[in-house]
């Protein structure tokens, strides 16, 4: 009965690699097109067997989604040229508000051991055949990150990325953060722009507009948006065509961007007619000349 009840698998399992080869992975998908796994490697200097398994668990955090088989794209936004302890902080956002770890969290407070809560959390999420030492890994990345701490909420990552922007305006007045929000569509572009940006010393949060109908900003990108000083969207035909642009784009966003003290900057990136609530705004052409454009954004910036 024993050997039968090994045989029997979790239905969620959690693969024992580095911490920090999830950022490797996150820094591969942010930069290149839809990459799969060879790609993603190859770019991260990482082997391919490693990059597997930091997959499977960034895609059972719900980091990033796999769009055609083997193809995979980043759900939330994203500092590639960030510090750790930024990148550290999109993790532990990430892994705090997965279904399983509110769970968990609940019955942590209801004063449960820890394996208990586990069990108990798994049995909540559906989670069939559970196995403890199939979520050990995910355990201690919890652990490491302090996303299991009892005291925080929703609203702390928010807290903190205002917080952090307050003391950076204090010790470097003039070092700025943007976060660039954009259609996948356009992303060769992006990128560039991304590497220019972080040329003249911006760090670059980088969004492939990921947010569904109905989400809310705090609970999609919240100390990264938080923590900007511009939220800078490309404006092309692929942005408009989106999901994102066309239902999400409205008053309720942008009062809830600007609310955390971030100046909604658009950037125009072919000749078309801007949403209505975009044609009041300040904005880059960079539909002339990208020079041009990147000159007029600069200068908004700085």
């Amino acid at each position: 009965m024993e050997k039968v009840k090994k045989l029997i698998k979790s239905s969620i399992r959690f693969e024992s690699v580095k911490m920090d080869s999830v950022y490797d992975i996150l820094d591969a998908i942010s930069w290149l097109d839809e990459p799969g796994v060879k790609d993603i490697a190859q770019f991260s200097g990482i082997d391919p067997r490693t990059a597997g398994k930091a997959i499977k668990n960034c895609l059972q955090i719900g980091i990033i989604k796999e769009i055609a088989k083997d193809y995979y794209v980043l759900t939330i936004a994203y500092p590639y040229k960030g510090s750790k302890e930024q990148k550290e902080a999109v993790l532990r956002e990430a892994i705090f508000k997965m279904p399983l770890m509110i769970s968990l969290r609940q019955f942590l407070k209801l004063k449960d051991s820890l394996d208990v809560a586990l069990r108990k959390a798994a049995t909540v999420q559906k989670i069939e055949n559970f196995d403890k030492a199939s979520l050990d890994p995910l355990i201690r990345w919890a652990s490491q990150l302090k996303a299991l701490s009892l005291d925080l909420d929703f609203e702390d990552f928010v807290d903190k990325g205002v917080k952090d922007k307050e003391i950076r305006h204090v010790e470097s007045e003039n070092k700025k953060v943007v976060f660039l929000s954009h259609s996948s569509k356009d992303k060769s572009f992006v990128r560039q722009l991304a590497a220019d940006l972080t040329n003249q010393n911006i760090l670059v949060w980088l969004d492939e507009q990921q947010i569904s109908v109905g989400d809310s900003i705090n609970d999609k990108v919240s100390q990264g948006l938080a923590e900007s000083d511009y939220f800078v969207i490309a404006i092309s035909e692929n942005s408009l065509n989106s999901e994102w642009v066309k239902k999400e784009l409205n008053s309720a966003l942008i009062d809830e961007i600007e609310s955390k003290k971030v100046k909604v900057l658009p950037i125009k990136l072919s000749d078309i007619q801007f949403p209505p609530l975009m044609r009041d705004k300040k904005y880059a052409d960079f539909t002339k000349s990208y020079k041009l454009g990147f000159d007029e954004l600069i200068k908004a910036i700085k």
